[in-house]
């Protein structure tokens, strides 16, 4: 059993996580590289390589597994960069793709708002004669001729991806499948999505979306995965590489470029798993994690050890419709630029500076001030010692940004406007912290805050004492907790099956018949991964609404794989207890519907080794390392500087003070205690 390795692409840094079969880890960083990613993740490989004393190749060898955070799709959307895309749906219905739901988003009463940006020109959305009714029938067969002429517009427009979306398909795929027939023959090596695979569900718009945001992410991330694959094989890694979904979970390369827009939100998806583990250590069951990166600040609630999943995203104003976790994002990283507008207010985030030039103080030519130049001039970072020293910050240069561009035009000193940077930027976020918990009903006092992030432990105090939130856990790999999630998860695939019908007329036979259909085809797809069937775990659910509302809540239920009057009954019991809990209200008495039924359906992967360490004693003075002057209690203090490395099982100190990792500073106020625990993670405590 040789190395796990996980690998987040960050807006900044590309972070990596090796971990030993004994459970040691290392951390490596590199700067990311938007125009090429693996440039960044290859430097990083190249890293753990050194700390190993190895060539690449070498190291390589010896890895078992790699889990591999993307941001390939998600730039893809952002920037406008993914695939010239074509898009066939009904006759008659050319524009509903771009119609969306009808209705403004953002200032919908501004009566010269623009249309949001089409995915698809409308010259590429064509359609073709067919009509399948809402209860599967075919009323219309498919005008064959039709699908030859659109493939052959398509092609002299040189589309590398197309969509194909027809109404009710979800009920009868017959259509969408001899279409793709067709394609192919006459679009060989196209990138082809049909929407009866990528989303086979109930509402239209949220389908055609989801599979034009597919075709047009799809060739650009199978480009990058077959290059990944080929340069990590060249380099005699002989283990298996598996990318992180929006879920949580994790799928292999070949399943990931069929269903691209499953990697959307990669990234920040292993936060969540990663919180649920580090919580666990301390018996935490409701938790909020919180992930400060170069770019964005990541905010996700985990109630009863189980992250919330919602199948209502947006990306870029493109609705996304298949699952993934519910990850409430700002713009406040380490990068997020500081200014003063018009109006003579300071502003934060949430343009950032990114990973070139980076801010000011990186010496790369950035000339803004950001958060990390803030953070620097209060005397929360060493310049001598970021990265454990491999990268010296350039203090004068975070000094004249800040004067020039915030400083001088408020009349503060420097000092002053640093201070001012950091509080706008904590306020971000700890509004967007009660974005997913008051806006919700939920007193974030009840949670514990997990906290991560290479930033987030500078500002963990300040967010959470606004909250309310008395405990914290800063792991060890803080600076790499996504990367941490990735190797703690598990393969994962989400099916859904519309079987729209109520209560009083439900029809167990057609419920089973989807039923097992989703557990052959999670089953055949695990196969293909090479997951043994007894390493899988099936849990159904059902969307279930009261008749003639529109809002639909998941219900967990058919555990048995089986639907009966009895397990009908308790899942319609449920739902009246979910639906008081999210709505305030039930209707025990009403008519009940059933819309969708879903599976979700994991495959166990082997789990890095969790490694304890020996107890200390409480005392900390062997970590003290030095003292420098920081910003606490609103003006410059000398304060203790300790080695976190260095801190044992059992030590404790409370704050003033700073605790230092080569990737990780924590910030502790005064009135706040930190205690080193067995797994050598950080538990803070707020004393008022």
């Amino acid at each position: 059993m040789g190395y796990q390795i996980g690998i987040d692409v960050g807006g900044t840094f590309t972070d990596l996580l090796v971990c030993d079969e004994a459970g040691n880890t290392r951390i490596c960083k590199s700067p990311t590289t938007p125009a090429d990613p693996s440039l960044g993740v290859f430097s990083a490989l190249e890293q753990a390589a050194q700390d190993s004393g190895d060539e690449l190749g070498d190291f390589l060898s010896r890895v078992d597994a790699i889990v591999h955070g993307t941001t390939i799709t998600t730039n893809a959307v952002l920037t406008r960069t993914g695939a010239n895309t074509g898009f066939i749906t009904t006759r008659g219905f050319r524009d509903l793709l771009a119609m969306r739901r009808g209705m403004k988003t953002g200032e919908r009463y501004d009566l010269e708002l623009e249309p949001p940006p089409v995915l698809v020109e409308r010259a590429l959305t064509l359609t073709v004669t067919e009509r399948i009714d809402a209860n599967g029938r075919i009323i219309t067969p498919l005008a064959e001729q039709d699908v030859f002429t659109a493939a052959t517009v398509l092609r002299d427009a040189g589309v590398e991806a197309v969509a194909v979306s027809y109404l009710w398909s979800f009920l009868n795929p017959a259509h969408e499948l001899r279409t793709r027939e067709i394609l192919q023959e006459t679009l060989p090596g196209v990138y082809i999505s049909l929407s009866c695979e990528v989303l086979p569900q109930i509402r239209v718009y949220e389908r055609h979306s989801t599979t034009a945001l597919n075709s047009y992410t799809g060739p650009p991330l199978a480009r990058y995965l077959e290059s990944l694959e080929a340069r990590l094989s060249d380099n005699g890694f002989p283990g298996v590489l598996n990318i992180m979904q929006s879920n949580g979970g994790c799928m292999s390369p070949k399943v990931t470029s069929r269903f691209a827009v499953n990697t959307l939100l990669s990234g920040p998806a292993g936060g969540p798993g990663a919180g649920i583990h580090y919580g666990r250590t301390h018996d935490y069951k409701n938790i909020i994690s919180v992930d400060m990166g170069g770019t964005s600040f990541d905010v996700a609630l985990v109630q009863d050890e189980r992250a919330v999943v919602t199948s209502e995203n947006e990306v870029a104003g493109f609705h996304v419709a298949v699952p993934m976790l519910d990850i409430h994002t700002v713009g406040a990283g380490g990068g997020s630029i500081a200014g003063v507008d018009d109006g003579g207010m300071l502003h934060v985030g949430p343009a950032s500076a990114g990973a070139d030039p980076g801010p000011a103080c990186y010496g790369h030519g950035g000339a803004e001030p950001t958060v990390t130049d803030a953070d620097l001039v209060l005397g929360y970072l060493d310049e001598n010692y970021f990265h454990g020293g491999a990268m010296k910050l350039d203090r004068d240069a975070a000094v004249a940004a800040i004067e020039t561009r915030v400083a001088n035009p408020l009349g503060l000193s420097v000092t002053d406007a640093a201070y001012g940077i950091y509080r706008v930027a904590n306020s971000i976020m700890s509004n967007a912290v009660t974005v997913v918990t008051v806006q919700r009903g939920l007193d974030p006092r009840g949670f514990a805050m997990i906290v991560a992030g290479g930033a987030g432990p500078i500002h963990a105090v300040p967010i959470a004492r606004e909250l309310g939130i008395n405990t914290l856990l800063v792991p060890r790999e803080s600076s790499v907790f996504c990367a941490a999630g990735m190797l703690l998860s598990d393969l994962k695939h989400t099916y859904i099956r519309t079987c729209a019908m109520v209560g009083s007329l439900v029809d167990f036979e057609v419920i089973n018949e989807a039923i097992q259909a989703m557990r052959e085809m999670a089953l055949t797809t695990f196969r293909e991964e090479q997951v043994r069937d007894a390493d899988v775990t099936l849990d159904f659910s059902a969307d279930l609404r009261y008749a003639g509302q529109f809002n639909e809540v998941e219900v967990p239920g058919f555990e048995t794989g089986e639907a009966d009057t009895a397990a009908w009954e308790k899942l319609v019991s449920r739902f009246h207890r979910l639906h008081d809990d999210r709505f305030g209200y039930s209707m025990p008495h009403a008519e009940v519907e059933l819309i969708n039924l879903r599976l979700s359906a994991t495959g166990a992967t082997r789990k890095p080794k969790t490694q304890k360490h020996e107890p200390g004693g409480s005392a900390a003075d062997h970590a003290r390392k030095g003292e420098r002057p920081a910003w606490f209690d609103n003006s410059m203090k000398t304060v203790p500087v300790y080695d976190g490395l260095a801190l044992q099982p059992g030590n404790r100190l409370t704050g003033p003070a700073i605790v230092e990792q080569p990737t990780t500073t924590i910030v502790l106020p005064g009135a706040t205690r930190l205690s080193c625990d067995e797994w050598g993670n950080y538990e803070l405590g707020i004393t008022n």
